[in-house]
């Protein structure tokens, strides 16, 4: 498992194009719609890829290997992104949704109840969080989700800290769970889609 700081474009590209084009089971929708100009998901290719950029520069990118199999981009609240980070982020999400698209994603993230996130921020607790988590299509089927989340869980693990993850897949949901991850809430949101909160409980 290796940091990594730097990316093609091309591998950006490449990896927000195997999120956004994710098979979603029988009657899923996901959020995908949801995002601007759909079926067209270059606005959500562009979004994805505005995460991942100031993700590398902040150091929250980790990798299966060499080939780059699959990344993982992960948060921890007792060492945030510096405020230069964040302020790209935003910036780029923006520009890839125009502020009105991105306003009405965000409006329907928060759709459906409190978000595990927001419960443990107003709790004030910390915790590691997995952003995002994508093998290449290429690899996928082949185990690199795993060690991806074992990276999570080893990080939180050196300073006693919960993991968390929201998804909106049933298949994913169903995976985390088998990775350990314990699902804690399901919020139902617009036009019958479903983003699934679950936990892992730091270890001492």
């Amino acid at each position: 498992m290796q940091q990594i700081s730097e990316m093609t474009e091309d591998e950006m590209t490449e990896f927000a194009e195997s999120f956004t084009w994710y098979e979603y089971g029988a009657g899923e929708r996901g959020m995908v719609p949801f995002y601007p100009k759909f079926p067209d998901r270059t606005p959500l290719v562009n979004y994805l890829k505005a995460i991942i950029r100031p993700a590398l520069a902040a150091g929250c990118v980790w990798t299966t290997g060499e080939s780059h199999e699959g990344i993982i981009i992960l948060t921890d609240t007792t060492n945030p992104p510096k405020a230069r980070h964040v302020i790209q982020m935003l910036c780029g999400m923006v520009k890839a949704l125009s502020l009105r698209g991105f306003l009405s994603v965000m409006k329907k993230f928060q759709a459906g109840g409190e978000s595990l996130e927001k419960k443990f921020r107003r709790e004030k607790r910390d915790f590691v969080q997995i952003e995002l988590l994508c093998v290449k299509r290429s690899a996928q089927g082949k185990g690199f989700m795993r060690p991806l989340v074992e990276k999570a869980f080893a990080l939180a693990d050196e300073k006693g800290l919960p993991v968390i993850i929201t998804t909106d897949a049933a298949l994913k949901k169903d995976k985390y769970a088998h990775f350990g991850l314990t699902l804690v809430n399901t919020r139902k949101i617009a036009d019958g889609s479903l983003l699934y909160d679950l936990v892992r409980e730091g270890k001492a």
